[in-house]
């Protein structure tokens, strides 16, 4: 390890650590399930110094993996005995180009600095998911989806470029027209194809104001008819719902007391206006099913964008999260079912959810993996539970999860996830076996192994080589 460091330190501009207060702090990353120690963590300075490392990991056989934010659920960023670049110090916001709609910015930059930056200059991100202190790299290495997504796709989906370090250490700029390939798999590839370093995003120019309606549903049928109806017919901009548990009291049928509860749901559905004169309630709600209209609210554009979410990193505490993609033809089913099962081993009433809306079409990244159908519902859990709590839930989420696949759902790999090889085959389908061609073609000695996509054909290199800086 001590080597390591030293031969490190002789040509690389930015730190290189090695403490135990610094491995501790990038073994785990927020999701808390997965633990994974370096050997040494280099905080770049600039591409040269990812470059530098880069093919000293190369020449040595060793993993090297990317964390700004470290917000990742399944270790995604965290390797074994390797080396950990830790972007945040790269964050730079390098060009605002009002004229032509899009930015550029380093890796490591939050989402939280481009809107921040964006905003006086009446522009913003057309898709921003509801946490702001994500980094641009780490959601355009997974996907990075919102409540316009169904309308905007994903924010991978509006990236314009990508300047990304390949395994063997070459900055290679990538775009849907130049280094295509490259471009279209390091884009929701978790890492495994190469890092990004830097990125090209569009801007929208944003509305003055928003109008929000909070609508009450009791029947999911009619929750995923609305639904259907505001997506396909494009009356709002922005849509995502919330299953809420109503206790009614207990059964002792089977000899234990068993809550009996009823699910409600919330549909909250906003359109974007320069005036809200110009919103009209009864077009935009006309022919909805929900049970009440519980409450409306005009905001302007820039308090609408503000996170309404927090997110405390608790040591103690581990994060689960699961979110699945369903086919609309099978959603009230799997739905349904999971909501039936959530009250035997989940707290359901300090456990968020959520649904959210995809439209197929939208969406152009092959490892960004989607149901056949036009219309996708996407369903997530979110549990917060101590450590100490996690293997019988693991267990119960896992067979959830299983279900959505062999119903012919997806999952969104941002979450918790811990596939064997016939779980990873059914999430990609055909396309497994491109996964494993463009692993070997860009990373032929599986040194960018996060130890997400398992790929048992590519290892680390065991070779050791006298390391020259170039």
């Amino acid at each position: 390890m001590n080597s390591i460091t030293q031969d490190l330190k002789r040509f690389i501009s930015g730190d290189v650590i090695n403490t135990p207060e610094v491995l501790t702090e990038v073994s785990q990353d927020f999701g808390g399930i997965f633990q994974k120690r370096p050997q040494v963590v280099v905080r770049p300075q600039s591409v040269n110094d990812i470059v530098q490392t880069i093919k000293y990991a190369h020449q040595k056989g060793l993993v090297i993996s990317s964390r700004a934010a470290g917000h990742s659920l399944s270790g995604q960023p965290l390797n074994q005995d390797g080396i950990v670049l830790d972007m945040k110090g790269l964050n730079q916001i390098t060009e605002i180009q009002k004229d032509h709609l899009w930015f550029k910015a380093d890796a490591g930059a939050s989402w939280g600095q481009i809107v921040n930056a964006c905003i006086p200059n009446g522009l913003v991100p057309p898709v921003l998911t509801n946490y702001f202190d994500v980094s641009v790299g780490g959601t355009h290495s997974a996907g990075g989806i919102g409540a316009a997504s169904f309308a905007r796709g994903s924010q991978a989906d509006n990236c314009l470029g990508v300047e990304v370090v390949t395994a063997e250490g070459e900055i290679v700029w990538c775009t849907p027209e130049e280094n295509s390939e490259l471009f279209y798999h390091v884009l929701c590839g978790y890492g495994e194809f190469g890092i990004i370093t830097k990125l090209q995003h569009k801007l929208s120019i944003f509305p003055a104001f928003t109008r929000t309606y909070l609508l009450f549903y009791d029947d999911i049928d009619a929750l995923l008819h609305d639904k259907r109806v505001l997506v396909t017919e494009q009356r709002v901009d922005h849509l995502v719902s919330f299953p809420i548990p109503c206790l009614q009291g207990v059964s002792r049928v089977t000899g234990t007391l068993q809550p009996l509860i009823q699910w409600f749901y919330t549909l909250r559905i906003t359109v974007e206006a320069n005036s809200c004169d110009t919103i009209d309630d009864e077009e935009i709600l006309s022919g909805l099913n929900f049970y009440r209209r519980i409450h409306t609210e005009d905001l302007s554009f820039e308090r609408f964008i503000e996170p309404m979410i927090q997110v405390d990193n608790v040591p103690s505490i581990a994060h689960p999260w699961m979110d699945v993609f369903l086919p609309e033809s099978i959603a009230k089913n799997y739905i349904e079912t999971t909501l039936n099962k959530l009250p035997s081993f989940l707290d359901i009433s300090k456990t968020q959810m959520g649904c959210f809306c995809l439209v197929n079409r939208n969406n152009k990244m092959p490892l960004f993996r989607l149901p056949d159908e036009e219309l996708i519902i996407g369903f997530g859990i979110y549990p917060s539970i101590l450590k100490s709590q996690l293997p019988p839930i693991l267990a119960e989420l896992e067979k959830l999860s299983n279900i959505s696949l062999e119903m012919g759902g997806k999952r969104y790999l941002t979450g918790w996830v811990e596939f064997n090889t016939q779980q990873w085959q059914l999430q990609f389908g055909d396309y497994w076996s491109k996964v494993h061609e463009i692993k070997k073609k860009y990373d032929p000695k599986g040194i960018l192994n996060s130890g997400f996509f398992q790929n048992e054909e590519v290892t680390p290199s065991n070779s050791h080589y006298e390391y020259v800086a170039r």
